[in-house]
């Protein structure tokens, strides 16, 4: 009896688990969404309700959902730091599957679960691309990933500093706009009177 194979090359499946699964769908949606120019939150809600009417269609995992909606609501910062990492290249210039497995590793660099490893993300995505894009692309996006994964902290601080800033702005706005009277208000409420 032969004795069972141990490394990556005993299952090539084997760092292709549900969340793989997940990025996979999510990076196939992200890419349908642009190429019918359709909001790809609302294409993984109704290919969700569709899969569970139908089995071949398969149910969006929750993951899955998290990252087209994350990608969606942050897509400006992702494109931004994707953009800022190509290197010669222009982002609507290299191809949609390309971009759509970017914004899915940048999506989870930036605003995934803590607890997943940077490089089980890059890695994950360097799979990702050798399943469904070209194989020339696995350096590149690794590359792009490995960029972001190093700034990831600093875009992170950033968003947040600006976002307290937002919210401290909104704060002293709606506590200025309450504390100043009418310009005819005596600060009681009455309209002052002249004394000449």
């Amino acid at each position: 009896m032969a004795e069972p194979a141990h490394g990556p090359s005993a299952d090539p499946y084997r760092r292709r688990g549900t969340r793989f699964r997940s990025r996979r769908r999510a990076a196939s949606l992200l890419f349908e969404a642009e190429m019918r120019s359709v909001n790809a939150t609302e294409l993984a809600q109704e290919r969700q309700e569709l899969g569970a009417l139908n089995a071949e269609i398969g149910e969006v995992s929750p993951f899955a959902r998290s990252i087209v909606e994350g990608v969606d609501e942050h897509r400006s910062t992702i494109d931004d730091a994707i953009s800022d990492h190509l290197d010669g290249w222009v982002l609507d210039r290299i191809p949609a599957v390309d971009r759509a497995i970017l914004r899915v590793g940048a999506w989870e660099l930036l605003y995934g679960p803590a607890e997943t490893p940077r490089a089980t993300i890059i890695d994950q995505a360097v799979l990702l691309t050798a399943d469904i894009a070209a194989e020339k692309s696995m350096a590149y996006v690794n590359a792009v990933l490995d960029q972001i994964a190093g700034l990831a902290d600093h875009i992170k601080a950033a968003e947040a500093a600006v976002a307290a800033m937002d919210e401290s702005g909104a704060e002293h706005s709606d506590a200025h706009s309450d504390n100043v009277d009418s310009p005819m208000s005596d600060g009681d409420g009455d309209t002052p009177t002249s004394d000449a």
